[in-house]
């Protein structure tokens, strides 16, 4: 199952649970009963279902409204959803069309308040876990990083290459939207692999992985190609509207994270270590190496390199800042060299 249809599956299955709720609740104040309230979640459920299947595909371009738009235009929805649901619960159940024909007879302020209520509490949900990852958003739920705590994890950086030149030729405000395409390209590549985007820091994505028991498999470098894929293959797109294509270069690095909320009048999630500090220096020794992927010796002793691709030995490495070397190795494709960074 693809990534993102198993994320609709996981948010479809929360619908149908939330709506059941909701029908719960509403059965003490409507005349449907606790059938009714069943019968009308069932309905919210499939009727959210199908919003949430037509946002991820035809309606994709409503996401990417101002929030303010899209939390009006989500609640509306939800609303005009419960209240159709609730009317034609009660008319499955009586065997007549009297509650859709006369649909305020069954209307009250209890009714109109429990949806707006739950409408507002639900998509404001929905629109802070796409702002802050459902990660972050969850934790700072839970108060899992309330105080700080060390995790092993895999840290990926990936940087434009000529990104000032760039940015220079086609103006500012173009190169936001150039790299808000970009980045939207590679969230695919990423979920498929089971990362998380942690920050956009300029026209840089750090990517991360919690080291996990079982392993991680070859996914994480897998994610580096796999993001080269999906940029390569909307090329066409990327010239026609600017000229040039995005082309990337990665670190790859692995080890501690201190990881814990910060700050006060805004609060934030963040990942601190010598880790990060680590992975952005092997970034940089991509540019002085002339090498698009690099990879650390404790990083590949977490996971496989995949088939397809050739991990080479760059020997032990002073990266500009750290007192101790470093073994590195340059990935590429088997039987092509790989584009030399700039």
């Amino acid at each position: 199952m693809r990534a993102r249809t198993y994320l609709l599956v996981r948010w479809m299955a929360a619908v149908v649970l939330a709506s059941a709720a909701f029908g719960f609740a509403s059965s003490w104040v409507n005349a449907g009963g606790l059938v009714g309230g069943a019968v009308a979640g069932g309905l919210i459920g499939l009727a959210l279902g199908a919003l949430e299947t037509l946002l991820q595909g035809p309606w994709a371009a409503v996401r990417r409204w101002p929030v303010t738009l899209l939390l009006l235009f989500r609640t509306v929805i939800y609303v005009a959803t419960f209240f159709v649901a609730v009317h034609l619960s009660v008319a499955l159940l009586l065997w007549s069309w009297q509650p859709i024909l006369h649909p305020t007879r069954l209307l009250n302020a209890w009714t109109v308040l429990l949806s707006l209520v739950f409408s507002l509490a639900v998509n404001l949900m929905l629109i802070l876990r796409r702002l802050l990852g459902a990660r972050v958003l969850l934790s700072l739920f839970t108060g899992r990083y309330h105080r700080p705590r060390e995790e092993e994890c895999v840290v990926l950086f990936m940087d434009l290459r000529g990104s000032t030149q760039l940015a220079e030729r086609i103006g500012a405000e173009r190169f936001h939207h150039f790299l808000n395409h970009v980045f939207s390209d590679l969230t695919d590549p990423v979920l498929e692999a089971r990362g998380e985007i942690y920050r956009y820091v300029g026209d840089e994505v750090i990517v991360t992985w919690p080291v996990q028991r079982g392993g991680l498999g070859s996914r994480c470098i897998e994610c580096v190609f796999a993001i080269e894929n999906a940029l390569a293959a909307r090329r066409a797109f990327y010239m026609a509207e600017f000229g040039t294509e995005p082309r990337m270069r990665a670190a790859l690095h692995a080890g501690p994270l201190i990881i814990g909320e910060m700050g006060d009048l805004k609060r934030e999630f963040v990942m601190l270590g010598d880790t990060m500090n680590t992975t952005a220096r092997i970034e940089d020794a991509c540019r002085t190496l002339a090498r698009d992927v690099i990879a650390s010796g404790p990083a590949l002793r977490l996971f496989k390199v995949p088939q397809g691709v050739r991990a080479e030995s760059l020997g032990t490495v002073a990266l500009r800042g750290k007192e101790s070397e470093l073994e590195l190795f340059a990935l590429e494709r088997d039987g092509n060299s790989s584009r030399r960074g700039e």
